[in-house]
């Protein structure tokens, strides 16, 4: 897995959501194109979750063989570990009360088969140039720190956590890439 940070910012809602739909349509209205995306704030675990998410959506993408029509919303579900849309976007999208978020960038595809992909070039400088321009937009502060695996995360995303195993950090993070791995299988 790469040690690349996972290209995401985490946001301080100014007020918790109170119309996730209504949000949701206004960042769509202002970003610049479908690989840009919004994961309600216990959805992020980690950098290895999301690279793991991304890496299934590049073979998915390179397969043809996406449940969803778009790639922002194929990754969410891929997050959420199911394989029904209704319910990526129940646990992993924006719901009413979350109080933080987390922008998300979706790089492009490099190579077409997982085996021989290289890690894609970052432009970290115009990356962060825009997702402040939508950190704007949604009225949000930067959160000071990557995703972080919490009890949180476990309910919202429904995660599974080994009996006689406690909620630690790598429990948490084991079970979020579980979760994508099975997404189709659930």
């Amino acid at each position: 897995m790469s040690r690349i940070p996972y290209p995401c910012w985490g946001l301080a809602l100014t007020n918790p959501v109170s119309d996730a739909e209504q949000l949701v349509a206004s960042f769509l209205e202002w970003r610049n194109d479908e690989r840009w995306l919004l994961l309600g704030g216990p959805a992020a675990v980690s950098d290895k979750q999301l690279w793991t998410a991304w890496l299934g959506l590049s073979s998915r993408h390179a397969n043809s063989n996406m449940r969803a029509n778009a790639l922002d919303v194929e990754f969410i579900r891929l997050i959420a570990g199911t394989h029904q849309i209704r319910i990526g976007f129940e646990r992993a999208g924006l719901a009413k009360g979350d109080k933080t978020a987390w922008l998300v960038f979706l790089p492009e595809f490099v190579n077409s088969t997982i085996s021989e992909m290289d890690w894609p070039n970052l432009d970290r400088f115009t990356l962060d140039k825009e997702a402040d321009r939508l950190m704007r937009v949604l009225d949000a502060k930067l959160l000071p720190h990557a995703p972080i695996p919490h009890e949180e995360n476990v309910q919202r995303l429904e995660l599974q956590i080994e009996d006689g195993q406690s909620a630690d950090h790598d429990s948490i993070e084991r079970s979020a890439l579980a979760h994508i791995a099975l997404a189709d299988f659930n």
